[in-house]
């Protein structure tokens, strides 16, 4: 079969035998403007001689002469006009008899471009074509086809046809290396050639197999309409019949063109759009019933378009109003690929150490030259703002430090830092050894990289009003530009910035105690001087007051905090520290860290910027850590510490609330050692290194908390949320985005040796988008929810778990996952909706042993099935359901 169709193509010159060959622009349609120049009417020099003894020619002959005795000479040259300059595209049509590969010269208004190969054809009566592109001025130019000294020659020239420069197809192709499947296909030419946008690699369909489907995942509903279908441009004209559908679950599809005839010709790049009325789908459908070149429909490239797509700045993606789920936060969201921009987009994609799978909603966009931009408008006045981004790493794994240069309404305002110093880990879980996690070699095994992003935060000059425009641009000037070969933009956030808090009056300012604000200098022994005087003060002062500035604690010792062997900022029961806002107050550095040994604390309204660079469990700085009993904990930025919040020690009674986790080496948060009756609430977790929020009962149970109305956001590793053990907990009302790799968006069960789970769980009204992942040390499949009853072994016991009234929609997998053993619990599906799984709307595992009752839950899209139960050992009940 490959054989048979390897040599018709070379029977019509359709191979690329010619690496310098260069793909042609985009055309807008089939009917791009084109002109065709006979080769016997221009001008011909050296030897080259008009002729007609073979047959096929168009015009009135064609030019030979091109023969050994003219070598070094013979020569054809086109007078064309070009109604602008830019990249056109010349098509040569030749005759090459000889039996092998000839070349000549290509001049473009009298400067040689290149040698090109003129592949053999069947005789001198048959005819080739030859594609290049070619750099054209306004005006007069001139093409010309030499015989030169170092060319091989001896071939017919028949004519010349210059395409116009051709109008790419609006907006961003939203296929390019998107999921793809094909009904069947000839060995070798599968379906992920035609978006891989490598138009010299091909799908080409089974033959005498019609229909043959190609289908594309754009991962998510988008407004398509119009696709742009591309074959070789080198290949000679053929027509194919073909329709094209629209499905949002890969099941009902929708025609969106009807089956009709197309031609694909070289002279127009052997490319065809075809446009239709917009409609929302999230799978394309190519149905190809006929070809005339081959026994089966042929892609090289296959591109979807439409305003899902748009260049144009669309409304930022703002916060779910309260009481919804979700974290509502002060700042508005615009996702990069979704902005104007000159760049590339990256993803989707959920492949382990893919850049795209870290990025928000699996797609980013990336900026290597100079003068490329990302760039939005205002929706909302804001001062502040926070690019999420990647920058390469360096050889020896110690980051690289560039920049890229922010305009407001036209005007350049200001280099913004960028750093890769606090990203790229490699390796696997024990390479450095110890309780150091992963490694900072690139060379390390696996050398896969994670934990790709980080973010920039900068306070603007001014205020800028709503309608302004904001662009990030890398330009030439910035540092390091050479050295940092692309800038990766995920996001932007922007928001006002309220005006600086005041100092309570029972609270003394760090600044009495000599820390100096922005000079570097170590702060550390002002702040325990501060800290010493509360508690000395008998009852006069409740706090330490942070001002604005920026205060360092780089002096101390590695160690742990719970054991007080590490430099911390270490709190005694009763002892608050305050700041004059997140915006304003900052303290960074080495140790930047607090240990509460007693509760009964209050920490708002300031930043943790820690310096770790990797995940050391054993002296890694949390952000804040210990007893957090009748403790809160409120208006936070914690990021580059190794967690970002650590209640242990059986706190109880306290609240976590309107905080920001940014860019932590593991759990974002975790409520531990038998932590109760504490609630965690409105926070927005983001790039964490393990689980974004969790509950471990370690040695004793977690009870009686609540993780509500946050959002969690592409964990790095493991759980957007995370219980383990514990008794009568709630996970509700919370928005979980974008599993990277050996998690789900919320887990339960008894992982990680709890004591027991018991009472009633309940994980009710979450929002669950792009969860779960492939468990690359297990092998399989991970869903977005996960009953997970590992090492059970009578772990559960007089438990109920009720999970109902959860949004699950675009799952990387299947919605709902259930595995290994959980006998005499009960466990109540209520009301669940499953949208566009990727497999399976409900999946269980053969390891899977007990019950669970299904009520009231749909599941629409589903492309393995809505659900499915292999373990005979397991039974469902209930009704209602829409499979």
């Amino acid at each position: 079969m490959l054989k048979k169709a390897m040599v018709r193509k070379s029977l019509a010159s359709l191979l690329l035998l010619s690496l310098a060959a260069v793909q042609a622009p985009l055309a807008a349609s089939v009917s791009a403007a084109s002109q065709t120049y006979e080769a016997e009417a221009a001008s011909l020099a050296g030897g080259a001689a008009a002729a007609a003894d073979h047959t096929g020619y168009t015009g009135t002959g064609f030019v030979g002469g091109y023969t050994d005795s003219n070598k070094g000479n013979a020569s054809t040259t086109f007078s064309v006009s070009a109604s602008s300059a830019g990249s056109y595209t010349a098509v040569i049509k030749y005759a090459n008899g000889t039996g092998s590969a000839k070349t000549v010269s290509l001049y473009v208004n009298g400067a040689k471009v290149k040698q090109i190969s003129l592949a053999a054809t069947a005789s001198w009566d048959t005819w080739g074509s030859e594609t290049e592109t070619v750099s054209l001025n306004a005006g007069s130019n001139t093409i010309m086809y030499k015989y030169d000294s170092s060319d091989s020659g001896n071939v017919n020239i028949d004519s010349m046809t210059l395409n116009a420069p051709s109008t790419p197809a609006a907006g961003t192709n939203l296929a390019l290396n998107a999921a793809v499947s094909s009904n069947n296909n000839v060995s070798g030419f599968t379906a992920s050639n035609a978006v891989d946008g490598n138009a010299s690699t091909y799908y080409e369909g089974a033959a005498n197999a019609y229909p043959n489907v190609l289908t594309v995942d754009l991962g998510s509903a988008q407004n398509v309409n119009s696709v742009v279908l591309k074959l070789p441009a080198g290949w000679g004209t053929r027509t194919q019949t073909l329709s094209v559908q629209g499905s949002s679950d890969n099941s009902a599809y929708s025609t969106l063109a009807a089956s009709a005839t197309y031609t694909f010709n070289p002279t127009t790049n052997n490319t065809v759009t075809i446009t239709f009325t917009e409609a929302s789908a999230r799978y394309v459908r190519l149905s190809f019933t006929a070809n005339s070149g081959a026994t089966g429909g042929q892609a090289s490239e296959f591109e979807v378009y439409g305003t899902g797509a748009s260049t144009t700045t669309p409304p930022p993606v703002t916060p779910p109003p309260a009481g919804t789920y979700g974290a509502t936060m002060p700042y508005d969201t615009y996702e990069a690929e979704s902005l104007t921009h000159t760049g590339t987009v990256i993803g989707p994609s959920t492949s382990f150490g893919n850049l795209a799978a870290e990025a928000s909603g699996r797609k980013a966009v990336q900026l290597t030259s100079a003068g490329q931009y990302v760039q939005f408008t205002l929706a909302k006045a804001a001062k502040g703002i926070t690019i999420r981004y990647s920058i390469p790493d360096n050889a020896s794994g110690t980051g690289i430090d560039s920049a890229i240069s922010l305009y407001a309404g036209g005007t350049f305002v200001k280099d913004v830092n960028l750093t890769s110093k606090y990203s790229w880990n490699y390796g696997a879980w024990g390479t450095e050894g110890g309780e150091i996690r992963w490694s900072n070699n690139p060379n390390a095994t696996p050398n896969t990289p994670l934990h790709n992003y980080d973010e920039a935060s900068v306070v603007l000059n001014q205020e800028y009003p709503a309608g302004t425009v904001i662009k990030l641009q890398r330009n030439a000037s910035n540092l390091n530009f050479s050295s940092t070969a692309n800038v990766t933009v995920d996001l932007i956030e922007t928001e006002a910035i309220p005006a600086a808090l005041s100092m309570p009056s029972n609270y003394v300012s760090i600044l009495n105690y000599g820390a100096v604000a922005n000079d570097g200098a170590d702060d550390t022994t002002a702040f325990n001087n501060a800290i010493n005087a509360v508690k000395n003060s008998g009852g006069a002062y409740k706090g330490v007051w942070i001002p604005s500035g920026n205060f360092t604690l780089n002096n101390g010792t590695k160690g742990a905090g719970y054991n007080g062997t590490g430099t911390r900022l270490y709190l005694d029961s009763g002892v608050s520290v305050k700041g004059a806002g997140i915006w304003y107050s900052t303290v960074s550095g080495n140790y930047a860290g607090f240990y509460l040994r007693g509760g009964n604390v209050t920490l708002s309204d300031f930043k943790i910027s820690a310096n770790d660079l990797i995940r050391d469990d054993y002296s890694g700085v949390s952000g804040v850590e210990g007893n957090g009993t009748n403790s809160t904990l409120t208006n936070l930025w914690i990021e580059h510490t190794k967690v970002g919040f650590w209640l242990t020690n059986q706190t109880n009674n306290a609240t976590i609330s309107n905080s920001r986790i940014r860019n932590v080496w593991a759990d974002g948060l975790n409520l531990h050692y038998g932590t109760t009756n504490s609630t965690v609430t409105n926070n927005s977790v983001r790039n964490s290194g393990d689980d974004g929020l969790a509950m471990w009962s370690d040695t004793y149970l977690d009870t009686n908390n609540t993780f509500s109305y946050n959002t969690v956001q592409i964990p790095t590793l493991a759980n957007n949320i995370a219980i383990y053990g514990g008794k009568d907990n709630k996970v509700l009302n919370n928005l979980l985005t974008d599993t990277v790799v050996n998690g789900s968006g919320i887990s339960y069960g008894t992982n990680f040796n709890p004591p027991s789970m018991t009472g009633t769980l309940t994980v009710q009204n979450n929002v669950l988008i792009r969860c779960g992942s492939l468990h690359k040390d297990y092998g399989y499949q991970i869903g977005a929810i996960w009953a997970y009853w590992v090492n059970n072994n009578g772990k559960a016991q007089n438990l109920t778990v009720n999970v109902s009234g959860n949004t699950i929609q675009d799952s990387t997998y299947s919605g709902i996952f259930i595995e290994e053993p959980a006998p005499g619990i009960t466990v109540n599906y209520a009301s669940n909706t499953i949208t566009n799984a990727g497999t399976y709307g409900v999946y269980v595992r053969g390891s899977a042993t007990g019950s669970s009752t299904f009520t009231n839950n749909t599941v629409n899209g589903a492309p393995s099935g809505k659900f499915l139960n292999t373990s005979p050992s397991f039974t469902v009940s209930g009704s209602g359901n829409n499979w």
